[in-house]
């Protein structure tokens, strides 16, 4: 089957094209669940998407496949390499961001014409209206690293409800009971050889055998296992102070300004603030939702997971936003010079933003798609909610509200400190987004199971607005005598009532950002591991590590056995490559809003780094699991180097809080340690 037939247009924009320039916007999944026509095809498209030909490249089976297993070729794009690797998926690369965007493309082009299909089927009384809510409909985001208003960190309706209801074609406006399609994938059936079990540890994880996509199995080895939902919530809360702050971080710090670093996490740059990247954060979440031997936890098998396409729409948001606040540094021409390379990429070729996508044609259905051809949104007919440039005058305008738009949405911790009208006042100019529109129809129901919802077992991540927080600022940050920006940080209750007072003018805050960086060789244990970041005491038990309070975050490497022969070596050809030149990777796990924690119970003096340094240098711990949970010695990590840094940030009296930039490391953390820093 040939390549031309498999031209990727992304999902077309509706018949009469606005004045403006706008397009359909992907929104966040609790939003579409707002607009009850769309969401109801939505699930309905899904399922139908999901129940075609696995054999068939276009399939939901036979496009997840194109991210790891069963490598083999699809829409009979062949390898160009010589020695035959495996694979198409460029992880640990700086086409990382771009690659995945004509996949998105592919899988939502896909899903739209599913849902043009089952809108068309309505009978006429109802047609009209659900056809023109198919007509604008995109794929969906889920935002894990914005606090959600709900309190819940992964969304219910993803992980709580193993059915839900809908309206089909054919049920008279009544509601009838499906399988809920982002719950699981169910094989139908899972066609031999395409997955191969995985050795780990002490054991092997059967996924082979598995009949659907896992989450948290209840035990990874065994054929019998069973998603544990309830795994999910805990996990995300735990470790959401984390990841909300590493986007911050990847979004305002001026060193992340430069699109090789911000893409991926190779390490490049030994600079100690220059570890984070959007891939190192993104596998953060792989890991977080797949758990212990899940499908969302190995790559491989990740695409299959509902949840993948949500998270990885949310990705390429974050991708988006960047590009739209540094419109000049999406450039770069990186020579692999050391036999790296996919599937379809020579070792030792450029990688630049003219090479092929490998295997998403253009709309020539002849051509590949390449990063430079694949850089705007707007080239498959979609945008987000923060990136609607034709609200905007002009380009500064644009800027600043998406500036603004990612301090309010990330920027938890300095929000702590701050009122939020002071960097504000900046955008008065610029138009605001509009909100998503609710469709309110008479006599229906919002479509959703009437199962129980799964609540988070665990809400207190250690990060949210502390109440009186902001009152200890004295004695948290500096001892000093004048508290500073008190006055931007009230307590509206007692205030409330009071007459008003001449307070002396607001002075600018500046406090110090504590960081774990981790840096190891990827695929020197071959296989996936993770590196535990706790601060303070945490039990024994490793099946509880990611959901116990002492955890701050985990850093995975998705490593693979790539030794020679071996009836578990990986078929993904890049990974053999990186391999074979022993890649590391880095990343990072912020610590402030943890400590900010222990502050306010006493069990840290203050924020000054003569008191906290010592508080990290006995309570900050780490430990290494395998991929089947088993723990391994963390000195037999090839490469595993943890190691603390800071770094300041300020907060102005007017304007958003400002990043320095400038990092120093303090070895004595995790010096003499197993995988400590060298003194």
């Amino acid at each position: 089957m040939s390549a031309i037939n498999y031209p990727i247009v992304g999902a077309p924009k509706p018949s009469t094209a606005p004045a403006d320039g706008s397009v359909p916007l992907r929104i966040e999944i609790r939003d579409l669940q707002k607009n009850p026509d769309q969401w109801n095809l939505y699930l309905l498209g899904l399922n139908a998407f999901k129940s075609l030909d696995e054999k068939s490249d276009l399939s939901y089976y036979g496009i997840a496949g194109i991210h790891g297993r069963p490598y083999r070729p699809w829409g009979g794009v062949n390898g160009d390499n010589p020695g035959g690797w495996q694979g198409y998926c460029t992880h640990t690369s700086i086409l990382f961001a771009p690659w995945h965007r004509p996949y998105l493309a592919l899988f939502e082009q896909q899903l739209y014409a599913a849902v043009q299909n089952i809108a068309s089927q309505f009978p006429a009384e109802s047609k009209a209206r659900y056809q023109a809510a198919a007509a604008s409909f995109r794929i969906p985001y889920w935002d894990w690293a914005a606090t959600p208003e709900d309190g819940g960190y992964f969304p219910n309706i993803v992980g709580s409800a193993a059915n839900v209801k809908v309206i089909t074609p054919a049920s008279g406006g009544k509601t009838v009971t499906i399988p809920n399609p982002l719950y699981t994938t169910q094989f139908h059936p899972l066609l031999p050889g395409d997955f191969v079990s995985q050795r780990s540890g002490n054991g092997t994880i059967p996924y082979a055998k598995w009949t659907s996509t896992l989450r948290y199995p209840s035990n990874p080895t065994s054929t019998s296992a069973v998603s544990e939902e309830d795994q999910v919530f805990q996990a995300m809360s735990t470790q959401f102070a984390a990841i909300q702050q590493n986007v911050n971080i990847l979004l305002t710090d001026p060193n992340y300004t430069d699109f090789t670093t911000f893409s991926n996490h190779e390490l490049i740059n030994d600079d100690p603030g220059f570890q984070a990247s959007l891939e190192d954060i993104h596998n953060g979440i792989h890991g977080a939702v797949g758990g212990t031997g899940g499908h969302m936890g190995e790559l491989d098998y990740s695409a299959f997971d509902p949840v993948f396409w949500l998270h990885h729409v949310n990705v390429d948001r974050l991708f988006a936003i960047w590009q739209a606040i540094n419109p000049s540094q999406y450039t770069f021409d990186r020579v692999d010079t050391q036999g790296g390379g996919t599937f379809v990429i020579q070792a030792g070729s450029d990688e630049n933003t003219t090479t092929g996508l490998a295997p998403f044609n253009d709309a020539t259905g002849q051509n590949y798609w390449t990063a430079a051809a694949a850089s705007s949104t707007q080239t498959f007919n979609y945008a987000y909610p923060e990136t609607q440039r034709w609200l905007f005058q002009s380009d500064s305008d644009y800027q600043n509200s998406i500036q603004n738009t990612i301090q309010q949405l990330y920027g938890g911790l300095a929000n702590n400190f701050t009122d939020n009208s002071n960097f504000m006042v900046q955008s008065a100019a610029a138009p605001a987004a509009p909100a998503i529109k609710e469709v309110a129809i008479e006599n229906q129901k919002p479509i959703v199971d009437s199962a129980p919802e799964v609540a988070p077992a665990k809400q207190d991540s250690g990060f949210h607005p502390i109440k009186g927080l902001v009152h200890q600022v004295k004695e948290i940050f500096h001892h000093n005598d004048t508290p500073p920006t008190t006055d931007r940080g009230l307590d509206l209750e007692a205030e409330i009532g009071k007459p008003v007072e001449n307070k002396p003018e607001p002075k600018a805050v500046t406090y110090t950002d504590y960081i774990a960086n981790i840096k190891a060789s990827k695929h020197g244990l071959g296989e996936s591991y993770r590196v535990h970041i706790f601060l303070g005491d945490f039990t024994p038990d490793l099946k509880t590590w990611h959901t116990q309070d002492a955890l701050v975050g985990t850093f995975i490497a998705f490593g693979k056995n790539t030794t020679a022969g071996d009836d578990g070596e990986t078929s993904c050809g890049k990974c053999k490559k990186d391999a074979k030149r022993d890649v590391y990777i880095t990343g990072t796990i912020p610590l402030t809003a943890q400590i900010l924690s222990e502050v306010k119970k006493g069990d840290c003096p203050s924020m000054d780094k003569e008191n906290v340094i010592p508080y990290l240098t006995k309570n900050l711990h780490w430990r290494v699991t395998l991929a089947d949970g088993t723990e391994y010695p963390r000195e037999n990590v090839p490469g595993l180097t943890v190691s603390v840094v800071t770094t300041d940030v300020t907060i102005p009296v007017h304007g958003r809080p400002q990043r320095s930039g400038v990092y120093e490391t303090h070895p004595e953390v995790t010096a003499g340690r197993p995988a400590g820093a060298s003194a």
